[in-house]
């Protein structure tokens, strides 16, 4: 008998002869079956398959547990770490912005070799691409030359000084660097000979001269001029013609809100030719500076301090209360006129603010308010004080990042 023709017993695994029923060795019953070991091997198949049909279920009941997982668990976390990585972030951001303070840029325009030089200056550095107008005033009188920079920042243009004997090489080099295409004339002399010298230098200019028999009707001829080009003036402003210290320190906000500047006389009243001008210009509201003159209008404001350096210190806070900003400030000296009125056209146009000084240094009350809105200041010019710039400059900060101290660079603006 073969080894292979054996029958296996299912219960105790032994084997039996051919041709059994049960079980030799414990009794039980034998498979009936022709081939004794088929029975065995579909088990062990069976075994087999049932194991790997475990391991299958087994493997997908662990793949959706972690695609659950995935899905909603470590989502969550990560969200988690992410919001306070922004929240973190966000509080940099926040600090960083608390305690850093932007650099101030100081610019001196440095003082020429007279005032008409000094003026050039000015323009050189308020207008480096030009204008479309140009005013040209008497260097060496203010009584007319007051009224010309709401003019000129009506024009979007710019007040240069015409010296007594007429137009010099410099002044004619920097009128044909701005090349206007207007030209207003305000109680220069000899208007003829300008008249001939401005057409020399520049192509076909307009020029209209607006002078006239006194300042008075000059000052009503500048606001009619205003008028035409803007349409119409809500108010005027009303200053004395005995002084400029007064009619400079309302000149910034009188041309950025298109207000034209007329004149009292000597004793304080309106002449003819005011009046006359506030009636034809149909306003119904006045302001009133350095003066306690009566206004027969609607609306009248006053600023009027104890002498000129308080005026001017009130004007220059009333004008922030307008909405002109510290951003731009320019200081210039406000005992001589000239500097002054060539300033205004320029930083009225961005609608700054200017401070007068007097003797070279800034009066208490203008200090005041300066150190008040200093923070605010992003570009502050010098003209022609370089000693006021020195001392008023601080060193810039040495660092890049956070800092406490208002960093400052001084430029020098020279011919």
């Amino acid at each position: 008998m073969e080894w292979d023709d054996r029958i296996r017993c299912r219960e105790c695994h032994g084997l039996n002869d051919a041709g059994r029923h049960y079980c030799s060795l414990c009794g039980a019953p034998l498979p009936r079956t022709g081939d004794p070991l088929r029975p065995s091997i579909v088990r062990r198949i069976l075994r087999y398959f049932s194991a790997f049909v475990l391991f299958l279920v087994l493997l997908a009941v662990a793949g959706g547990i972690y695609w659950a997982a995935d899905r909603y668990f470590f989502d969550a976390i990560g969200s988690t770490a992410e919001q306070e990585e922004t929240v973190s972030t966000l509080t940099s951001i926040v600090a960083s912005t608390t305690t850093t303070v932007v650099r101030r840029d100081d610019r001196l325009i440095a003082p020429g070799s007279d005032r008409y030089d000094t003026a050039i200056n000015i323009t050189k550095q308020g207008f480096p691409d030009g204008v479309p107008a140009l005013v040209l005033v008497a260097g060496d009188d203010y009584t007319e030359a007051v009224t010309a920079a709401p003019l000129a920042a009506a024009h979007k243009g710019a007040v240069l000084l015409v010296p007594p004997d007429g137009i010099t090489d410099a002044l004619a080099a920097e009128i044909t660097r701005l090349s206007p295409l207007k030209v207003f004339l305000l109680g220069v002399g000899r208007p003829a000979r300008v008249t001939d010298r401005l057409e020399d230098i520049l192509s076909e200019p307009e020029i209209v001269n607006l002078a006239g028999d006194d300042p008075f009707e000059t000052a009503a001829n500048v606001a009619e001029e205003m008028a035409r080009k803007l349409g119409s003036v809500e108010r005027v402003v009303i200053v004395p013609s005995t002084g400029f210290a007064d009619a400079l320190a309302v000149g910034p906000l009188a041309a950025a809100k298109g207000w034209p500047v007329l004149l009292a006389d000597e004793d304080g009243g309106l002449p003819r030719k005011t009046t006359s001008a506030i009636a034809d210009l149909q306003v119904d509201s006045a302001l009133v500076v350095g003066l306690e003159t009566e206004v027969d209008l609607e609306e009248v404001e006053r600023r009027l301090g104890d002498d000129s350096d308080q005026t001017a210190a009130l004007v220059a806070a009333y004008a922030a209360e307008q909405g002109l900003s510290f951003s731009h400030t320019v200081i210039v000296a406000g005992d001589n006129f000239p500097e002054a009125l060539v300033a205004t056209p320029y930083i009225a146009l961005e609608r700054g603010m200017l401070l007068l000084a007097t003797q070279g240094e800034l009066p208490a009350e203008t200090e005041a308010l300066l150190e008040e809105n200093l923070a605010d200041v992003l570009r502050l010019d010098f003209i022609a004080l370089p000693a006021l710039a020195k001392a008023m400059a601080t060193p810039a900060s040495s660092g890049t990042g956070r800092t406490t101290t208002t960093s400052r660079s001084t430029t020098t603006t020279t011919d």
